[in-house]
């Protein structure tokens, strides 16, 4: 149980600990899962929300927290982490493309790597830029339609195939691997549950809750295509979005709570996203 311990600890801090506290203890010692035996090398791959940016501490690149849900999962779980997870990653910045300074995420698997988790797909779609530029605009901004959709409408087309192909090029590097896809969680709420916090109009909330779904769709469907475990936390997102209590809300609207950037997750977010992705090793 000392794994269990260790992400308690460094999360009692937060409210919102009750919840994990109690999936976390109900479950049996998750180093016992196989493959993941404590010390083993597990990599996180992905964008700013893997990342964790806005979440204290900071490191000095990529908007990358110490805090963030693959640190999390690592201290419960006592792996020793290489976290490559950045900002503005896309599908390619995984594959084949350096980003700034950086090597593609690919070139840290290590044949020896046991487990790797992979959040990504949001800015091949214009996702996150296109919320954060249209938060805060007037109804006669008419924000998402400046935006090239026919462009991300292609690009969302060809989104699940992109990342198949991402978890099989993991899955060469690192045959065994144990690969667990965590999708984003629900940004936008639906149109009965949104308020001032989120800072949309609806017609642009309206446009980026489907964009938001096709990701969703996209992420589950190349995860359940190529073999790859699904912790999906959008699922269990309804509730939880920047129209709830801050003790309760695991994304941002246009204005950042006291965790977190516009428009991603928060410090309870990451939290609820490492407590899906230790549910899901639990179970496999």
């Amino acid at each position: 149980m000392h794994a269990i311990r260790a992400v308690t600890t460094l999360l009692a801090n937060h409210k919102s600990m009750a919840t994990l506290a109690i999936l976390l203890v109900a479950s049996h010692s998750f180093a016992q899962t196989a493959q993941l035996a404590p010390g083993a090398a597990y990599v996180a791959l992905g964008s700013s929300f893997a990342a964790g940016p806005g979440i204290p501490q900071q490191a000095a690149t990529c908007g990358r927290s110490d805090h963030n849900y693959p640190q999390l999962v690592a201290a419960s779980l006592g792996l020793a982490l290489t976290d490559v997870s950045c900002s503005g990653a896309t599908t390619g910045h995984i594959l084949d493309t350096p980003q700034g300074d950086a090597a593609p995420q690919l070139s840290a698997l290590q044949p020896e790597t046991a487990l790797v988790t992979l959040t990504i797909g949001g800015n091949d779609i214009s996702y996150s830029s296109s919320t954060g530029r249209c938060g805060g605009a007037m109804p006669e901004d008419r924000c998402t339609e400046k935006l090239d959709r026919n462009a991300i409408a292609q690009t969302a087309g060809n989104l699940t195939q992109r990342l198949g192909e991402v978890i099989d090029a993991i899955r060469a590097k690192s045959p065994r691997a144990v690969i667990v896809m965590v999708p984003y969680p629900r940004v936008i709420p639906t149109q009965a549950q949104r308020c001032a916090a989120v800072g949309l109009v609806d017609a642009d909330a309206d446009y980026l809750t489907t964009l938001g779904q096709q990701l969703e769709d996209a992420m589950v469907g190349a995860a359940n295509a190529h073999g790859a475990l699904v912790a999906d936390v959008y699922t269990d997102s309804d509730g939880h979005g920047p129209c709830a209590i801050e003790a309760n809300r695991w994304v941002n609207g246009a204005v950042p709570a006291s965790s977190g950037a516009s428009f991603h997750p928060t410090a309870r977010g990451h939290e609820a996203m490492a407590a899906k992705v230790l549910q899901v090793l639990e179970k496999r």
